[in-house]
């Protein structure tokens, strides 16, 4: 004899079609397997109009969240419909009425995250969100569960599918940033307005979600180092290219002895590095635990069916082991925040400069007054530009504080156009 578990849930978009077409799929298995059968009894939408990518018969759908939440068929709440301030509203409501939730929300994770794992250990009430951070990738059950033994020393991330995804066709197609960007949106991988996913904001989002679980405590997103994509050219590719790399926006998380480094940006890595071959729309995790050494994560990151994915396997979660939903420990005291002058690594930087005799000397002289060693310099004239070159240098390990001061210096040097740029190279050069 079977259980029926009612879901109540609330946005019936890409995702919450999705999943209504994987529980619709998925049934009879879930019975043969468990004897559960998932229904959503009760949906909750914005336009009662729209055309829905999933078969809404059976479902009462309506626009007043009060349908939901004060509804005594509905078992679990599933909220997908993003923001802060009324998805915070549902789930702490569902949970302060002793409801097991759901979300995939990370905007809603990393701002009110604790406050929602205090109130689910409080109530002993599940509240999972395993589709926040990776899509169709399982990385908070593997932190929760399967590496629950081990102590995560560093974490390297793609977590954001459409930067990705640009980045792949920059690399691999030469295209410009706005034509990868504009073929991700006809792709579907990108949305109208792009802004969170291209400047790192997204990933930012999840990264905070992520150190939670593996650290503790909380994390101000003011204190993250972070930065997109939009500032990166062809150039930036030719050079990976001489070096056998490839450029990537990787979240990055490093247990140091005085504190957590945390920051979002784009980085040059050794196309040897399990990420690199990590393309289009694709995300990945890749993790170094004290007791299981390297562990790499990959999967789609996004779309209907990968996030859906998440959630109903986070559902099935809690159908199955009636599990009690403890959070991280929110309530430890967190650990420092390494600040981000003080984060150090390797660069690459690129100068526009004026053809004339002296002016890479002074670049080096400048580098050396705010203590940033050269390893290696490079320079060539700009095609079919009379009088202008291009400079590339490599720089010995240095903090960002420094970096970011001796490149001001130089932009302000007479003989150099432009302000110049640098991007972060993980591992060095000839890293695996």
């Amino acid at each position: 004899m079977s259980q029926t578990v009612r879901l109540g849930v609330f946005g019936l978009g890409t995702v919450g079609s999705g999943l209504v077409n994987i529980i619709r799929k998925r049934n009879a298995h879930l019975k043969d397997r468990y004897g559960i059968e998932l229904e959503v009894s009760r949906a909750v939408v914005q336009n009662l109009s729209r055309k829905r990518s999933c078969e809404t018969d059976g479902i009462r759908i309506g626009t007043d969240y009060a349908e939901i939440l004060e509804a005594d068929d509905v078992d679990i709440v599933v909220e997908l419909i993003g923001g802060t301030d009324d998805a915070a509203h549902i789930v702490l409501s569902a949970l302060e009425a002793g409801k097991p939730v759901v979300s995939a929300n990370k905007a809603l994770l990393a701002e009110r995250g604790p406050e929602i794992m205090a109130l689910a250990h409080k109530k002993r009430t599940p509240f999972f969100a395993e589709a926040s951070v990776g899509g169709g990738i399982p990385i908070l059950k593997t932190l929760r569960e399967s590496l629950v033994a081990n102590r995560i020393d560093s974490l390297t991330a793609i977590i954001n599918g459409t930067t990705n995804f640009v980045l792949t066709k920059m690399e691999e197609e030469g295209l410009s940033y706005y034509e990868a960007l504009k073929l991700a949106g006809e792709m579907g991988f990108a949305e109208a307005d792009p802004t969170f996913d291209v400047e790192g904001i997204d990933a930012r989002q999840k990264l905070l979600i992520l150190a939670a679980h593996i650290y503790g405590g909380v994390f101000p997103e003011g204190e993250i180092l972070c930065e997109g994509i939009t500032r990166l050219t062809e150039s930036d590719f030719r050079f990976a290219r001489k070096y056998d790399m490839t450029v990537k926006l990787l979240a990055i998380a490093r247990r140091l002895e005085d504190g957590i480094e945390l920051r979002v940006h784009p980085t040059l890595i050794s196309k040897r590095h399990p990420l690199a071959g990590v393309r289009n729309e694709f995300n990945a995790v890749f993790l170094n635990g004290d007791a299981v050494g390297e562990v790499m994560l990959s999967g789609r990151g996004a779309g209907s069916l990968p996030t859906a994915s998440a959630v109903y396997a986070d559902v099935v979660d809690i159908c199955t082991r009636k599990a009690a939903g403890d959070p991280p420990e929110s309530h430890r005291k967190s650990p420092a925040i390494v600040p981000p002058d003080r984060i150090s690594s390797e660069y690459y930087l690129s100068f526009t400069i004026e053809d004339k005799p002296g002016v890479i000397g002074e670049i080096a002289t400048t580098l050396g007054a705010h203590g940033v060693s050269v390893s290696s310099v490079s320079a060539e004239l700009i095609p079919n530009v009379p009088d202008l070159g291009e400079v590339e240098i490599i720089v010995h390990k240095t903090t960002e504080a420094q970096i970011r001061q001796a490149v001001q210096a130089i932009g302000d040097l007479s003989r150099i156009r432009g302000k110049g740029k640098y991007i972060r190279i993980e591992g060095g050069l000839n890293a695996k």
